[in-house]
């Protein structure tokens, strides 16, 4: 399988990664940023069915952006703004890089 990379120019000072654990209700995935360019949620392999909601409502696995397993989603421009909140199985986790 192959590696993935993501390259991004113009971030400024870089990104910063939080982990983010998964209570098996909606809850913050990101606050609202406005100097906020670039979010990566990265889900690890082991985890089950996980969703994120990019506009900050109550995330529902069935109404959310899927992320399974192993999957990686990229928010760019002014929608990486907006707070975001995230719906997952409890104590699994989710990787995000923001700047």
């Amino acid at each position: 399988m192959a590696d993935h990379y993501v390259t991004r120019s113009g971030i400024g000072n870089g990104l910063t990664k939080v982990a983010v654990t998964m209570s098996g209700t909606s809850g913050e995935l990101l606050p609202a940023s406005a100097t906020r360019q670039l979010v990566l949620v990265s889900s690890t392999k082991a985890n089950g069915s996980a969703a994120i909601d990019p506009t900050g409502g109550t995330c529902a696995l069935d109404s959310g952006i899927a992320i399974e397993g192993g999957d990686l989603i990229e928010i760019a421009g002014k929608a990486a703004q907006s707070a975001m909140t995230q719906i997952g199985t409890v104590g699994q986790k989710l990787t995000v890089y923001w700047g």
